[in-house]
């Protein structure tokens, strides 16, 4: 089993953008309960990383579960990081299969085996593990098949040379270079240039996993990208809580908006109930014109009866403070003519009417008075207007004349009582039980408190019955309005959420593709500077074979013809000792037989020392080499020469000392 550092750097961590080979399941299918349809090709488009709880689940690091989008347009989400594979691992993993049904457990290859931990409960490291590929005599481990294969392969390649046959390699596909015409001496210069760098650089990858830097960078990483997240988080609850103040000020202000427009309207509701409003049927006097034309001439006045009416909107902005305009259909009843179109301030109720062209013709009236809005764009209330009348010492309005003095004369009769004048009522005749010298007995206090309280019962009934209509319609536009603005809030809210998740997921995949990013140019870098010195260590120590490995890498001859070559060298160097020695020989038997011939010397009793020397060509008008015997090393001429019987003392002579 790996160390405790390495098990964190075993899983393989898949990035967005990656080409993917992926499990796939039906929709209605349940993932951790069915076994997967299919298996697709396609390109993650996103991942979620989920980190274990639990110290004996946490030893393999964080679990992946990645979204996929498959290259028939179909969408895989949440797949679980032990379905998903590489293409390149895929497709090797399931390379022996193509011929052969088996079982994964049955592929057997070259040097490399496949690891799981089943009393893990993280499902990679149960299904589909890590992997152990035996170089150099030791075991080195590899999170992908390709990479353990691809390693014992270099090792192979770098061990034995170009002897590697097709049969000791894994993925031999790799090492198609390797296989081809090895006559190619240029080619094969490159190969094996190729073969060695990729070699070196399978070494620095095993000895740099084996380093503790990549684990504490990772995590170091990893702590950092968590601090940021809190930080992120921290901010995100500030500013939702800022927000939820800010909103909370925005409602209370709204609210205070929304009082002071209700008050306004009560307000506007209060004119509106000045204005007086006939109904169909009521006694009233209209105004007649001839010919119904409504001209600047002065109208003359005729009773008659309200027939129908119709409202109308004062100006473009609405139906105005005072209530909206209405024009009476009138019947006259002295002719029985009618009149359409008549406007309000040209009606007046019958009573109003006869108040007003009575007695008291310049509308002067005790406690009484005519309030008109001169500013006011409503004819009604810049002509006519209403009335106002001192009522127990405060002014209340009344939207007609006669109601006005009516309420006037009982404040003034139920404050005097029996001492009563006429000259203090405005309408006496209302009063002439009172001011009649047979009149009957006066109301008791009692009384005219009961008759005044039924009118105020009956008064504050009509204006509770319009407030509470106003109240209901100001409440149901007010829990729209709040409806609205609270939907509003919600939908703004859940949009800032998802904004900021968006923002925070976008920042953190950004935050770990950077450290990742950064983490890989170091190792990088780590890796390039190791490479460069191993290099320079291996060029120093090759130094004194520089000549001899240079003439191998310009030529790139075989070994075999290497081999062959040397042979051929040696066998032709013994050819040529062998002729030499016969030639001697040969030589010495000719010298031998002369000398006895020239000098009649009877057979040597013992063996003669003889020194002998090559006369030079020069004698007998040639040029070419001498052979001697110096020191006991043999000379050999490239050329024929004549061997002659020199002595030691003079080469020009020939002397032969025979020791007996």
């Amino acid at each position: 089993m790996p160390s405790m550092k390495q098990q964190h750097t075993l899983k393989p961590l898949l990035k967005v953008g990656d080409e993917v080979t992926a499990a796939w399941w039906p929709p209605s299918a349940v993932i951790e309960e069915a076994a997967p349809s299919g298996w697709y090709r396609g390109v993650i488009s996103s991942f979620k990383t989920a980190y274990p709880t639990s110290k004996s689940n946490s030893c393999y690091g964080p679990v992946r579960y990645y979204s996929v989008k498959f290259e028939d347009g179909d969408f895989g989400s949440d797949i679980p990081e032990h379905f998903v594979f590489l293409q390149d691992e895929y497709d090797i993993m399931t390379m022996n299969n193509n011929e052969n049904d088996d079982d994964d457990d049955d592929i057997v290859w070259k040097g490399v085996k496949a690891v799981t931990d089943r009393q893990s409960d993280d499902p990679w490291a149960k299904h589909v593990g890590w992997y152990v590929a035996k170089i150099d005599g030791r075991d080195h481990t590899f999170s992908l098949l390709s990479d353990a294969l691809r390693a014992y392969d270099s090792f192979v390649v770098s061990t034995k040379g170009l002897k590697t046959k097709k049969e000791d390699l894994n993925l031999p596909g790799d090492w198609d270079k390797l296989f081809r015409d090895k006559t190619k001496v240029e080619k094969h210069k490159l190969e094996i240039e190729e073969l060695k760098e990729r070699h070196n650089e399978e070494m620095e990858k095993l000895r740099e996993k084996a380093e503790a830097d990549k684990e504490s960078a990772v995590r170091m990483a990893i702590v950092k990208e968590e601090r940021k997240v809190r930080e992120m988080q921290h901010k995100i609850k500030i500013e939702t809580k800022e927000q939820s103040k800010k909103e909370m000020e925005k409602l209370k202000q709204q609210y205070e908006q929304e009082n002071v427009k209700r008050q306004e309207e009560e307000a506007k509701a209060e004119k509106q109930k000045l204005k007086p409003r006939f109904q169909v049927g009521e006694e009233v006097y209209a105004a007649w014109w001839p010919d119904d034309k409504k001209t600047d001439e002065p109208p003359l006045w005729y009773p008659g009866r309200v027939k129908s009416y119709k409202d109308q909107r004062v100006s473009n902005k609405g139906v105005g403070e005072y209530g909206a305009v209405r024009l009476y259909k009138i019947h006259y009843t002295d002719d029985g003519t009618e009149q359409d179109h008549v406007p309000e301030h040209f009606v007046f109720h019958k009573e109003d009417y006869l108040l007003s062209t009575g007695s008291c013709p310049q509308h002067v009236w005790k406690g009484v008075k005519n309030i008109v809005d001169k500013e006011s764009e409503d004819v009604w209330a810049s002509l006519i207007g209403y009335y106002v009348a001192i009522v127990d010492g405060k002014e209340q309005p009344f939207s007609r004349l006669s109601e006005a003095l009516q309420a006037y004369d009982a404040s003034i009769v139920k404050r005097k009582g029996e001492k009563t004048r006429q000259s203090d009522l405005n309408i006496p005749e209302n009063w002439e039980w009172l001011l009649s010298p047979n009149a009957p007995a006066t109301p008791t206090v009692d009384e005219l408190m009961a008759e005044l309280h039924e009118t105020r019962l009956k008064f504050k009934e009509q204006e509770e019955m319009y407030v509470k209509s106003l109240e209901d319609k100001h409440d149901a536009e007010k829990e729209l309005a709040v409806k609205t603005a609270l939907e509003e809030e919600r939908m703004r809210t859940q949009a800032m959420k998802r904004k900021l998740r968006k923002e925070l997921n976008q920042y953190h995949e950004t935050e770990m593709m950077r450290a990742l990013q950064k983490f890989e140019e170091d190792t990088a870098k780590i890796i390039e500077k190791s490479v460069s010195k191993a290099r320079k260590e291996h060029e120093l120590a090759l130094e004194t074979q520089r000549r001899e490995l240079e003439q191998h890498f310009n030529y790139e001859k075989d070994k075999a013809i290497q081999f062959v070559k040397l042979e051929t060298r040696q066998q032709q160097k013994d050819e040529m000792q062998a002729e030499f020695n016969k030639l001697k020989n040969e030589i010495e038997s000719e010298i031998e037989q002369r000398l006895r011939t020239e000098y009649s010397l009877p057979p040597p009793t013992k063996r003669a020392k003889v020194s002998l020397s090559l006369v030079p060509r020069s004698a007998f008008g040639l040029g070419s080499p001498q052979p001697t015997l110096q020191q006991g090393k043999e000379n050999v001429p490239e050329r024929d020469s004549l061997l002659t019987p020199q002595s030691e003392k003079n080469s020009d002579e020939d002397d032969v000392e025979v020791l007996v």
